[in-house]
């Protein structure tokens, strides 16, 4: 690129040049043609004005004045046979168109000949020739051309380190892109390109870096998908085990249907549970109206069973005339998923669930009567830990830490809060939902 920059400006450069030396070099010309021709006249008219009435007969001699080496100064009678001075003993054809009173100038040959008339228009009386080498506007014009392109050559220089300059500035932001595409490439997605200072580059090296933040963000949700989906599918693939291991310990008297029964209800839900993490991993958050009418029956549906078979309950209750919330159905399900399986895993007691109305927004709590969360444990509730961590770290026993961090984050992105409002006793985790901005209808918010 530098390369091509370099020559463009060169070449630019040289061709301004052209255009304006050609015109400029033949005026140049043309003009000290014309002065020359101008200083033939007037040396011509001064000599004429210098000539006495009577040129010859008069016994003195005339005295021509000095001239410059290689010019000839020469007087012709009216007879054009040349009187004194240096030149053709004849008159040439100047000197004759001369002697009908009009000032003559023509090149001759290698000479520049002026020829001025002596006496009226009427009356002739001799003729002055002067004649000097047609060589000399050639030879100005050659110094005047060598000048300019000294000139000229200083003008492609300078436009050649300012094009070297130029290339330079121009080309390093774009090759500081090239590099960052080349580390994003590498899997570097925090790679950025620093400031040039051109609005160009810089709104390229913008849109690269909102591009890598992008996928950086969907490569993150799609490697933390495994780690979600094998944390929610815990649950549902140790029921099916539990429900097949007893029927198969029941004896052979023992109908299986029940058990087959049971644990296609719970493949279902997990195929349910992957097709909505799979779709929260890849799509944006959405922030359409979220119908609490379908989310509560349905958490109430998958989970009344599981907390029977351990002699549990399960309250739900929702107040009357909540305020409107936004929100992906997925993820409220999900949500709640996390906290019902977490409340059934290391609570006790009676699993309430209250949807209700907190400062203009819809608030959910989910709470059971167990001892809660230890105090060491308060604070990284909503970490994330892996396996053998989680069994060493205290707290909610048996946690992995995936699904309450999980929820945490599928809560935040739909604009939303997580957080732990009563650690012990009888621990309650409160979801605030999104609400509508006040002025905008659901579809026009971003």
């Amino acid at each position: 690129m530098r390369r091509r920059i370099l020559r463009a400006t060169v070449l630019a450069v040289a061709c301004a040049v052209l255009l304006f030396a050609l015109p400029l070099g033949f005026a140049a010309l043309r003009l000290y043609q014309q002065d020359e021709e101008q200083e033939a006249q007037s040396l011509g008219e001064r000599v004429a004005l210098s000539l006495p009435e009577r040129i010859t007969g008069t016994g003195d001699p005339i005295e021509l004045p000095p001239a410059e080496s290689g010019t000839d100064i020469a007087v012709y009678g009216p007879d054009a046979r040349r009187i004194l001075g240096t030149g053709p003993d004849a008159g040439d054809a100047p000197v004759q168109d001369a002697e009908a009173g009009r000032v003559v100038t023509r090149q001759i040959g290698d000479s520049l000949v002026a020829a001025v008339p002596v006496g009226g228009s009427e009356q002739v009386r001799a003729v002055v020739r002067v004649a000097s080498p047609a060589s000399q506007p050639l030879q100005r014009a050659a110094l005047t051309w060598a000048g300019m392109l000294a000139l000229a050559a200083v003008a492609v220089g300078v436009g050649a380190l300012l094009a070297v300059r130029s290339s330079r500035r121009l080309a390093r932001p774009l090759e500081e892109l090239a590099g960052v595409a080349r580390d994003m490439e590498g899997g570097d997605l925090t790679a950025r390109a620093e400031s040039s200072g051109l609005p160009e580059p810089d709104e390229v090296g913008q849109a690269l870096a909102r591009a890598a933040a992008r996928i950086d963000e969907l490569l993150r949700r799609e490697r933390a998908f495994s780690a979600d989906a094998s944390h929610q599918l815990r649950t549902a693939l140790t029921g099916v085990r539990l429900e097949l291991e007893m029927s198969l310990a029941a004896g052979p008297g023992v109908d299986p249907r029940a058990a087959t029964r049971a644990a296609l209800a719970q493949l279902e839900r997990m195929e349910t549970t992957l097709d909505d993490l799979l779709a929260l991993a890849r799509d944006v958050p959405d922030r359409a109206p979220l119908d609490l009418a379908a989310l509560f029956p349905g958490a109430e549906e998958d989970w009344h069973g599981p907390l029977a078979a351990q002699g549990r309950r399960l309250e739900i209750r929702v107040d009357d005339e909540l305020p409107q919330a936004l929100g992906s159905q997925r993820a409220a399900r999900q949500i709640l998923d996390v906290l019902l399986s977490n409340a059934a895993t290391h609570g006790r007691g009676t699993v309430t669930v209250h949807a209700k109305e907190t400062a203009g927004v819809v608030a959910v709590d989910v709470e059971d009567e167990g001892d809660g969360i230890p105090e060491t444990r308060t604070g990284g509730v909503f970490e994330r830990r892996g396996g053998e961590s989680a069994r060493r770290g205290g707290g909610v026993a048996g946690s992995h830490g995936i699904g309450l961090a999980l929820a945490r984050s599928l809560a935040e992105a739909e604009g939303g809060r997580l957080f732990v409002s009563r650690p012990r006793p009888r621990p309650r985790f409160t979801w605030l939902l999104a609400a509508p901005v006040e002025g905008q209808e659901p579809s026009q918010l971003p």
